[in-house]
């Protein structure tokens, strides 16, 4: 037969075995046929039913009844159950009673199914199954708690099931004590709920109630205060997976006779007594642990805490009177397990003896800080753990928390909210003042270095604090290799051409209570062929944080919880060969239970996206939903994710004429066309000329600027075709990293501006040809907008993300020389006076016979008529 490893089953079998032998008073588990309680109220009936549009899982509940005989520590209880469907049959046709028969007796009085108005007896011992009731089996907790269930035959739509029964006996842990919640909603709806405690007088019970429960009735009873309570039509409470613990909407009572937290106090300090440790093995650890500190009380501290929460693990066998009581810490320690009050009476107790004061502190860590609305009960707590004294500083300790590390007395706790210290005489709750929590730095690196080669991919991860502590303890709890097969499966779902190319390295500086993790991948499919040849595409998205965003049912009635405490810091970052030119951008949604930035910024050839999410408090209140709702769709939505593309070779990228643009151009041209003509037949004011003067031809330095205003407008043209200004595809291009309006918005400047540049310079061209007087003057202005027009383009292909070279400086700076040098000379020069004095119409002048002309005078004298020139 082969053998394997023992399985989680046969260890717990084992484990009951020594648990019963270990613990001889357990009694078997038997279910008992007796007759009802003489005690017992009576009731009016009530025979409405539920209304069918408010049954779920195809049954109600006609009666629910629940007798309390405090006195007698018997609680009876009486249902019927109508089956109205199919569904109902399936659901709602069996019989679970949970008892621990360690301290608690089971009678069954009766089980009848009612059909057609007529009662079929099935009560029988022998219908029963007694079935370990192990719900806490999955947290290493055993409770010895069994369930009587009995599975009804023949059950059929219209039966009414009607059972009752008897539990009897209390924990003795208590002391006669009595506390109890009564509840009077369920997931089912009732048609009637009837509660009753039948108690001494001289036990004074105390009463608290939630949510809208019926009014009591008090009376006398034999002797006794009797309470009673009737609701009618009791709807089901709706319940939403991801509302917070502590919520409770369910209308029930709180009943205790403790009346004040002194008294629970001095209960639990009688329980759970911290011991001095003289003799055994505890007290040879604790010798060891003083010589090693050397009386240094926080390193004594460090070394207490690690060797209960490492050494000892959390296990817990909580029967009978051990729901309550710890066992010795001598006992804990040499079994090497326990639960929470196991390890925290142990810890506190080695700590008394190395001089440290410290207590037990009860707890209850699923409803943070809203333990004080409660009574004073024992049942509003569900944990303990400890507080110490050290240097005067109090320090709180989760025995049960593994792996944690750092130094002194910095350690993190959770957000308890507040705890009954068992000191003698302390009568009410300590607020337990928040610890700086913990931080995840998540980094991803891409580094792409083609379009071809595949893309490695570091994710560096830096936990700190009470994340440390977390990823310690799952670090320890899983193999390396399943930890890696993890992460692989994680990021496979998000690149599935992914391969893992080393083991992830763990980094654990213990002392500062931070670990790094580092992975190593490579990705074959993070560029993707775009739909044009030569273009690719890659597309990122803020999975982590996403998972880490709250969701919201549309119908959601209930506080939605959130994973608090949580602060992320994730930033992806990309490695390009072109490199990146982008402004940065910021965003921030900033609410009173979270914060969310959202961050792009380039450096060089790397594009950094960083994202941050950080929760401020545990849940999202009610009225804050819907806004809550909109937050996580907005980001969720549009602040997550990023996308680019990357064209190596532009010349790969086929050319699409830009139809659009050039129908543009040439309305644009025409426009200047119009305009060129309309200044052209501008008639100009009537010149006299002396009738001996000439006008001087076009010579010296104006033969260059003739030269270079026939060549611009060609050397213009031939840049926007080899620029392919019309080609749809350098249009539409996405830059890595670059804004597309800015883009598009430099792109159409400069064709636009080109175009103007043609139509301006051939302009010019035309009007030195005819020698026009208003030549200098455009001619100037021509100059002055080269530089305009260079330093604006070169500003905007800039914030584009358009990567610039030398030549585009050039370009800007020879166009301030030459403005520089011949709008001085256009002004000045007696030449450019002379030769440009043509007028519009060409006729438009006259010779001033009136003037002599002088000897060696060459200058030709204009002026205008009117106007001195």
């Amino acid at each position: 037969m082969q053998k394997g490893p023992i399985t989680l089953l046969t260890f717990f079998i084992v484990l009951l075995q020594t648990v019963l032998t270990n613990f001889g008073y357990a009694a078997q588990p038997v279910v008992h046929i007796s007759p009802k309680p003489v005690w017992l109220n009576t009731y009016k009936a009530y025979d409405k039913k539920v209304s069918s549009r408010n049954i779920t899982n195809g049954y109600f509940y006609q009666v629910f009844e629940e007798q309390l005989h405090v006195e007698k520590q018997a609680d009876y209880t009486h249902i019927i159950k109508e089956i109205v469907s199919e569904a109902g049959i399936q659901n709602g046709s069996s019989i679970n009673i949970g008892f621990d028969p360690s301290f608690e007796k089971l009678d069954v009085h009766e089980i009848t199914v009612w059909r057609n108005n007529k009662p079929e007896k099935r009560l029988s011992a022998k219908s029963f199954k007694i079935l370990a009731d192990e719900k806490e089996l999955s947290r290493f907790i055993y409770q010895g708690s069994y369930s009587a269930y009995c599975i009804l035959d023949d059950i059929r739509k219209g039966d009414r099931i009607e059972y009752s029964y008897t539990i009897t006996g209390r924990n003795p842990i208590f002391n006669n004590k009595f506390f109890r919640d009564l509840y009077f909603q369920s997931s089912v709806p009732f048609a009637h709920v009837y509660k009753s405690i039948l108690v001494s007088p001289s036990r004074k019970l105390n009463f608290k109630s939630f949510n809208k429960t019926p009014q009591v009735s008090v009376s006398t009873k034999g002797g006794l205060t009797n309470y009673e309570w009737n609701a009618y039509q009791v709807m089901p409470v709706e319940y939403f997976d991801n509302q917070p613990g502590w919520y409770n909407n369910y209308a029930y009572i709180q009943v205790s006779d403790y009346s004040s937290w002194k008294e629970v106090t001095d209960w639990a300090l009688s329980v759970n007594p911290v011991v001095p440790i003289t003799n055994g093995k505890l007290a040879v650890q604790v010798a060891g642990l003083k010589a090693a500190t050397k009386g240094d009380k926080e390193k004594y501290f460090r070394g207490a805490v690690k060797m209960v929460q490492d050494e000892v693990r959390y296990m817990g066998i909580e029967m009978g009177e051990y729901s309550h009581r710890a066992n010795s810490p001598e006992k804990v320690f040499n079994q090497r397990y326990g639960d929470c009050k196991d390890k925290s009476l142990l810890l506190a107790s080695v700590l008394r003896a190395g001089g440290i004061e410290a207590q037990m502190v009860l707890v209850n860590s699923g409803i943070d800080g809203g333990i004080d609305k409660f009574i004073p009960t024992p049942n509003a707590f569900n944990h303990a753990v400890v507080v110490a004294n050290i240097n005067n500083k109090q320090v709180w300790v989760d025995a049960t928390i593994a792996y944690q590390r750092g130094t002194g007395t910095n350690i993190y706790f959770p957000g308890y909210g507040k705890g009954l210290v068992l000191k003698p005489d302390n009568n009410g709750l300590t607020t337990i003042i928040p610890v700086k929590t913990g931080k995840i730095d998540v980094q991803e690196r891409f580094t792409v270095t083609d379009e071809k080669a595949k893309v490695p991919l570091t994710v560096t991860t830096v936990y700190t604090l009470n994340e440390a502590d977390k990823m310690r303890d799952r670090l320890a709890s899983s193999s390396m290799s399943e930890t890696e097969k993890n992460y692989l499966t994680y990021y496979t779902k998000i690149h599935p051409k992914i391969e893992q190319t080393d083991s992830i390295t763990v980094i654990d500086d213990e002392e500062n209570n931070k670990v790094t993790t580092i992975e190593h991948y490579l990705i074959s499919d993070l560029l993707k062929k775009g739909k044009e040849t030569g273009r690719f595409e890659a597309g990122f998205y803020a999975n982590y944080i996403n998972d880490q965003l709250p969701v919201i049912p549309n119908k959601a009635v209930s506080p939605v919880a959130l994973s608090f405490p949580l602060n992320v810091n994730y930033t992806i970052q990309i490695v390009m060969p072109n490199g990146w030119n982008i402004e940065e951008e910021h965003n921030e949604i900033k609410r009173d239970a979270y914060i969310f930035k959202s961050q792009s910024s380039a450096e060089n050839d790397t594009l950094s996206l960083n994202y941050q999410l950080t929760y401020l408090k545990d849940f999202i209140p009610l009225n804050k939903l819907d806004e809550t709702r909109d937050d996580a769709k907005k980001i969720s939505d549009n602040e997550l994710s990023y996308s680019f593309t990357f064209t190596p070779d532009v010349s790969k990228v086929p050319y699409h004429f830009n139809y659009w643009m050039f129908l543009a151009v040439m309305i644009f041209a025409a426009g200047l066309v119009i305009q060129a003509i309309r200044i052209y037949k501008t008639e100009t004011k009537s010149l006299l000329f002396v009738h001996w003067r000439y006008q001087m031809p076009i010579g010296g330095w104006l033969i260059l600027i003739a030269l270079g205003l026939a060549i611009t407008p060609l050397a213009i043209f031939a840049t926007v075709i080899n620029n392919d200004s019309f080609d749809l595809s350098k249009w539409n291009l996405a830059l890595p990293g670059a804004s597309k309006a800015a883009y598009k918005a430099a792109f159409t400047f400069e064709v636009i501006g080109n175009i103007f540049s043609i139509c301006y310079t051939s302009f010019c061209f035309f009007l030195l040809i005819k020698r026009r007087d208003i030549f200098p003057k455009f001619v100037i202005g021509l100059y002055a907008y080269y530089v305009v027009f260079h330093i604006v383009d070169y500003v905007l292909l800039q914030a584009a993300g358009v990567k610039l070279d030398i030549d585009d400086s050039k370009d800007m700076m020879r166009s301030m020389v030459a403005a520089a040098i011949w709008i001085p000379y256009f002004i000045k020069s007696t030449r450019v006076q002379k030769t440009f004095i043509m007028p519009y119409p060409v006729s438009n002048y006259a010779f001033d016979t009136n003037v002599q002309p002088q000897t060696g005078v060459h200058e030709q004298e204009i002026r205008e008529d009117k106007l001195p020139g």
